[in-house]
C-alpha cells in the first residue's frame, strides 16, 4: 500500500471533530521537482489547506514535514482576472525523497483533516535542482545554475523573461529541456540558447511536444552559456505558468521505433535521441535541424501495462504500455512510452513508397511504420477472403508521435474502398478524447483477394523522422474496451473523499472498440480495510456511468491508490481491464471542453463522520422500459447540523429525468424520488443509479484563514437498476389456424425475431386452449424457432383461440410475448 511517510501521524485525523470543510485542493506547487534521495522544502498552493496535514506522493517512502503556512501570493494574468481564486494559502513542506524513488514525473497530493486534494505533477530528477531567483530578467541579473541541473521556474506576467547562465566545454551536447504540459502548467514556453562570449543565437524551440520545448547544441567553446525562457507571443503570465527547466548532457530520447512491441517479448529496438550511451549520429534522422544519434538495444517488454512516469494526455486511454529509459554518466534520460501491441508486430522495410512496391503483411498483425523522408507515403498489402471482418486501428497522435494520420484502403483493382482520417467522437468534455487519429474502421471483406493499406500523414512534407512513427492494426473485429473513472465536477479539479458510514461517486468513461462486449461489470481488488466496491455494472449501450465507493461505520483514516476491476465476457472468455484514474488540470468555463489527463493512480481518502449521510432504501430495483421508478432517500444529521439538503439522480441513463426536485429540510430528513422512463430515449440494461445529496454554501467554522463558504456533498449507496424492456422480440406462428385430429399429434412452428440485442432462450407455452395440451418446448439461445406438438381430447368440431407464449429472462426478470393461434379438432 502507497502511504504518505507511511502515513504515521494519520490516525489523528479521527480526532478532529465534525467534518466542517471539504477537500483540499491545489493550485500549484514550487519546486515541481525534487532530486532522489534529497531533502528541499515544497510549498504547495491552493484552497482549503487551514487543516493540512501531510502530502501524498504516487510511490512509497517520501518523508515528509509540514513547516508552516502563510497567505499565498497570488499573480494572476491581468487578462483573466479572477482565473485564480484570491484566497490561497501557501503550505510549506521540509520533504525528503527515498533514493530509490522512481525517477520520471510522479503525482503529488496535499492531505488535511477533510481529505485529499487532486494531484499535480512532481519530477523525480537524478540531477541536481534549483529554485528561481529573482530577479533574473536579463543577461546581467543571470541566474548561475549547474550543467546537468533543473531549475523549476515562474513567468509571472506575460512579459516576463528569465535568464540563466551554466557553463559548458567545446563539444559537449547539450539538451535544454523546458516542461509546462508535462507538469500541469498553462505555459506556452519559447525556448532559447546563446553563446556568452560570442552572443551567437545557438537555438530557440517552442511546442516541442504540446507546449513543452527542447533545444540542444553542440557548444562551439568553453565558456558560459545563457538559456532564455519567456511566454511566446509575451502574453501569457501568472502562478499558474511555471515549468521545470533542465540543462544536462544526459541522454535525451525522441522516439523508439517500433513503438509498440509484444508484451512479455525481447525485442530490438532503435532509439532515437541525443547523447545515447554507445549511440551513433543518424544523418538519415535530423528534427528541428539537428541529427539525432540512433541506437539499437534490446528492450523485455512486461505481460502487463504499468504506470507511466510521464504525461498521458486523455486521448490515449486505450493505450497499453509502459515507459522505457537510457543512463549515461551524467544521469538519466526523460521517459518515453513504449506501447504494447495486441497482434505479431510487423516493421516497416522502408522500400515500400508506392502500390508496386506494397510490402506484404499477414493478418492479424500490427505494423509499424514512420513517414522517414519527405513526402513519404507507406503501402502494404494483405490477403482476405469473403465474409472476413477486420478492424483496421491506426495510432499516432495517441502515442505522442507528430503526426496527423491518415490511410486509404484500396481493393486489388485499385479502387478506394475508404479513407479514414480524423476521429470527431468526442467522449465528453469533462474527459476531452479529441485526436488526429483516424478512427476504428469496420472493414467487411467483399471478395477474396488482396487489398492495399497506404498510409501518410497530412503534413508529410514539412514532418517526417523519427518521431512520425506510427502502428496500423488489422485485427479481427473483436470487442475491446478501457475504462477511466473521474471525480464528479464537470469544471474543476476535483479528488474523492469517503466519510465513514458514507458513499462518493467516481465519473466513470468507457470506451468501447468493435463489437459490444455486453455489461461491463465493477469490482474492487484487494481494497484497504473499510472500503468497499458493491458489484455494479454498466450496461452494454453506456458511455458514462457511475462508480459508486462506500466506506463502513468503523473504516479506519487511509489515503491512496485503490484498484478496481472491470470485467467483460468477449467470446467466451472473462476479460478483466484495470480503471484508469484521471483528473481535471485547470478549471475551466461552464460547458467547456477540459484539461485534464491520465493519473499515476487512482486515489482516495477516507476520514471521520459527516455532517450528514444518504441512505436509498433499496439497492436493487428492476422495472419495465417507460415506467416510472420510484424510491425513498433518508438523511442522517449530526445533531448540529440545519442545513437543507437538495437530493438528486446524477448521470441518469438515456433521457431518464427526476420529476420533481426533493429537498430534505432539518426534521423531514425522508423522502421520495420518482424518476421518469417514459419512452423508447431510456435504454434497457442493468445501471448504477448514483444519487447525491448536496447542501447550500455552509459557513466553515474551523479554519481561521477564512475560505469562501463551500457546498457539502454525499452519495447514497449504490442502486442497481434494471431496465426491462416491453419486448425482445416478435413472436408468429406458422399455421395460425391448426388443425388437430383425435388421437393425434399437429405441429406449429413457433418463431422469434430477436430484438434488443437479446440472444437468450424463450420458453414456449400454450395456455386458453382448453381441450387441448401442449408440452412446453424452449427457442434455444441464439436460435429462431421451435416446433410445438398438439394433441386434442376433444369431440371433433369443437375449437379455442388460444395463446402462445413465449417468455425470455432479462436479467432474471421475465419478459412475455403472447401471440395467438385457433386451434380446430377434426375427425
Amino acid at each position: 500500500m502507497k502511504t504518505i511517510a507511511r502515513l504515521a501521524a494519520l490516525a489523528l485525523l479521527l480526532l478532529a471533530g465534525p467534518a466542517w470543510a471539504q477537500a483540499p485542493k491545489i493550485n500549484y506547487i514550487s519546486p515541481v521537482a525534487g532530486k532522489a534521495g534529497g531533502t528541499f522544502e515544497l510549498t504547495v498552493t491552493g484552497q482549503d489547506l487551514g487543516d493540512t496535514e501531510s502530502l501524498y506522493f504516487s510511490f512509497p517512502g517520501a518523508k515528509v514535514e509540514l513547516k508552516g503556512s502563510e497567505t499565498a501570493k497570488v499573480i494572476v494574468d491581468p487578462k483573466k482576472k479572477g482565473a485564480i481564486p484570491k484566497n490561497q494559502l501557501a503550505q510549506r513542506f521540509v520533504v525528503t525523497l527515498p533514493p530509490d524513488a522512481p525517477l520520471g514525473i510522479q503525482d503529488v497530493r496535499i492531505v488535511g483533516k477533510q481529505g485529499v486534494s487532486n494531484p499535480r505533477a512532481f519530477i523525480v530528477s537524478d540531477a541536481t535542482q534549483f529554485n528561481e531567483q529573482e530577479p533574473n530578467d536579463d543577461v546581467p541579473k543571470a541566474q548561475k545554475i549547474e550543467l546537468n541541473s533543473g531549475v523549476s521556474g515562474m513567468i509571472s506576467a506575460g512579459t516576463d523573461v528569465d535568464y540563466y547562465v551554466f557553463t559548458g566545454k567545446k563539444g559537449q551536447r547539450v539538451v535544454v529541456s523546458c516542461l509546462t504540459t508535462s507538469v500541469d502548467s498553462k505555459l506556452p514556453v519559447l525556448l532559447q540558447l546563446y553563446s556568452a562570449a560570442s552572443e551567437n543565437y545557438l537555438g530557440a524551440n517552442k511546442s516541442y511536444q504540446n507546449n513543452d520545448a527542447l533545444v540542444d547544441a553542440i557548444l562551439p567553446a568553453d565558456g558560459e552559456y545563457y538559456v532564455r525562457v519567456c511566454s511566446f507571443t509575451y502574453l501569457l503570465g501568472g502562478s499558474d505558468y511555471f515549468y521545470h527547466l533542465s540543462v544536462s548532457t544526459a541522454p535525451w530520447i525522441d522516439a523508439v521505433f517500433p513503438p509498440a512491441i509484444e508484451p512479455g517479448k525481447e525485442t530490438k529496438v532503435t532509439i532515437y535521441g541525443r547523447n545515447l550511451p554507445g549511440g551513433v549520429p543518424d544523418p538519415q534522422s535530423i528534427h528541428d535541424g539537428r541529427m539525432l544519434e540512433k541506437l539499437v538495444t534490446t528492450v523485455k517488454a512486461p505481460t502487463e501495462p504499468q504506470s507511466f512516469a510521464g504525461y498521458l494526455a486523455p486521448m490515449s486511454a486505450t493505450v497499453d504500455g509502459f515507459g522505457f529509459r537510457l543512463k549515461n554518466d551524467a544521469g538519466s534520460s526523460n521517459t518515453v512510452l513504449i506501447a504494447l501491441a495486441r497482434a505479431p508486430v510487423v516493421v516497416e522495410t522502408f522500400d515500400n513508397d508506392t502500390s508496386a512496391k506494397a510490402q506484404k503483411v499477414t493478418t492479424p498483425c500490427e505494423i509499424a511504420g514512420m513517414i522517414e523522408k519527405k513526402g513519404d507515403q507507406d503501402w502494404y498489402v494483405f490477403s482476405a477472403t469473403k465474409g472476413q471482418v477486420f478492424a483496421i486501428e491506426a495510432f499516432g497522435d495517441r502515442l505522442g508521435s507528430q503526426i496527423d494520420l491518415y490511410y486509404k484502403l484500396f481493393n486489388d483493382k485499385d479502387v478506394l474502398i475508404t479513407e479514414q482520417d480524423e476521429n470527431l467522437d468526442i467522449t465528453a468534455n469533462q474527459f476531452y478524447t479529441r485526436t488526429d487519429d483516424p478512427a476504428r474502421f469496420k472493414f467487411v471483406v467483399p471478395a477474396d483477394g488482396e487489398y492495399k493499406l497506404m498510409v501518410s500523414s497530412r503534413f508529410a512534407f514539412v514532418q517526417f523522422g523519427p518521431r512520425t512513427a506510427y502502428t496500423v492494426r488489422i485485427t479481427p473485429d473483436t470487442a475491446d474496451f478501457a475504462l477511466v473513472a473521474m471525480p464528479n465536477s464537470q469544471l474543476s479539479p476535483d479528488s474523492i473523499t469517503l466519510n465513514q458510514a458514507s458513499s462518493q461517486a467516481y465519473t466513470v468513461f468507457v470506451f468501447r472498440q468493435g463489437p459490444s462486449a455486453g455489461d461491463i461489470s465493477l469490482s474492487g481488488d484487494k481494497l484497504p480495510p473499510g472500503i468497499t466496491v458493491q458489484p455494479q455494472v454498466i450496461s452494454a449501450n453506456q458511455k458514462q456511468a457511475n462508480l459508486i465507493v462506500s466506506a463502513a461505520a468503523d473504516a479506519p483514516p487511509f489515503v491512496g491508490g485503490i484498484r478496481v476491476l472491470a470485467t467483460a465476457m468477449i467470446d467466451g472468455k472473462k476479460v478483466v481491464r484495470t480503471v484508469a484514474g484521471s483528473t481535471i488540470t485547470w478549471p475551466v468555463p461552464q460547458a467547456a471542453p477540459t484539461i485534464s489527463r491520465l493519473d499515476r493512480e487512482l486515489v482516495l481518502a477516507v476520514r471521520d463522520k459527516a455532517l450528514f449521510t444518504l441512505t436509498c432504501e433499496k439497492s436493487k430495483i428492476s422495472v419495465a422500459q417507460g415506467e416510472k421508478i420510484t424510491f425513498e432517500v433518508k438523511a442522517t444529521r449530526s445533531a448540529d447540523f440545519k442545513t437543507p439538503i437538495n437530493v438528486v439522480a446524477v448521470n441518469l441513463p438515456g433521457a431518464m429525468v427526476q420529476t420533481t426536485p426533493l429537498i430534505l429540510a432539518p426534521g423531514k430528513d425522508s423522502g421520495t424520488i420518482t424518476l421518469d422512463g417514459k419512452g423508447a430515449a431510456v435504454p434497457v440494461g442493468n445501471f448504477t443509479l448514483a444519487v447525491r445529496g448536496q447542501t447550500a454554501p455552509v459557513v466553515v467554522k474551523q479554519q481561521p484563514k477564512g475560505p469562501e463558504p463551500t457546498n457539502l456533498i454525499q452519495v447514497c449507496n449504490p442502486i442497481n437498476l434494471t431496465i426491462v424492456p416491453k419486448s425482445v422480440g416478435k413472436v408468429s406462428v406458422l399455421p395460425a389456424a391448426l388443425k388437430v385430429q383425435v388421437g393425434k399429434e399437429a405441429e406449429i412452428v413457433v418463431k422469434v425475431a430477436r430484438t434488443n440485442d437479446y440472444m437468450g432462450p424463450f420458453e414456449v407455452t400454450i395456455v386458453d386452449a382448453k381441450g387441448f395440451s401442449a408440452k412446453k418446448a424452449v427457442i434455444p439461445a441464439g436460435q429462431d424457432e421451435v416446433k410445438v406438438i398438439v394433441t386434442t381430447d376433444a369431440n371433433p368440431g369443437a375449437n379455442a383461440m388460444a395463446t402462445v407464449r413465449a417468455t425470455a429472462m432479462f436479467n432474471e426478470t421475465p419478459v412475455v410475448h403472447d401471440t395467438k393461434v385457433t386451434l380446430t379438432v377434426t375427425k
